[in-house]
């Protein structure tokens, strides 16, 4: 591993609070969906925030399906990127640096931030305000 400046060291902890962040929400849309199911039990799983939060689109009313499958794949493949970001500063020849965390946990927040309405619109329909597209 190369020497990092503090700028790429606090771009990968900002990345990793905001992939963190989404795996907790992952996890959070998942919970409850079978019997015995544990937000801490599925937030520590390997992988299991991603395919419980899956189970939990695939069951989302009609309407709202498509939408709630795709942030829920836009989400792993964003948690793909960052491990794979991530473990690229390992690997002799690459280049990653602060901006390159900082894209994509732009890209983390935002698709938390529209998965995190979608699932509240879901969950709580008649408090939350109507949408907008």
């Amino acid at each position: 591993m190369r020497r990092l400046t503090e700028e790429t060291v606090l771009a990968v902890g900002r990345l990793t609070l905001a992939t963190t962040e989404l795996e907790y929400l992952l996890a959070s849309i998942g919970t409850g969906q079978a019997e015995g199911d544990d937000l801490a039990t599925i937030f520590t799983g390997p992988g299991e925030p991603v395919q419980v939060a899956r189970r939990t689109a695939h069951l989302s009313p009609p309407a709202h399906r498509a939408e709630f499958v795709g942030l829920v794949e836009a989400a792993a493949t964003y948690l793909v990127q960052s491990r794979t970001a991530v473990r690229a500063l390992w690997l002799d020849g690459n280049r990653v640096d602060a901006a390159t965390f900082d894209e994509i946990a732009g890209l983390v927040l935002r698709c938390r931030d529209r998965l995190q309405a979608l699932h509240d619109d879901l969950t709580h329909p008649a408090s939350a305000p109507p949408r907008t597209r």
